[in-house]
């Protein structure tokens, strides 16, 4: 691989990192009886696999 293409893929994970992290702050924002109402945290987390915020950049 490249250097471009390392420098590339650290940026593209960034973003789905800040992305992830954004919703996540919307969504907490909102009142808790319609977090609960979409099943936020705990169904997306499950969905996903993951708690998004918690992620980095390793692999």
């Amino acid at each position: 691989m490249s250097i471009i293409t390392d420098v590339g893929a650290i940026a593209r994970h960034w973003r789905q990192w800040r992305r992830a992290a954004r919703t996540e702050r919307a969504v907490a924002a909102l009142p808790s009886d319609i977090r609960k109402d979409i099943g936020w945290p705990d169904r997306y987390t499950a969905e996903i696999g993951h708690h998004p915020a918690r992620d980095h950049f390793g692999p």
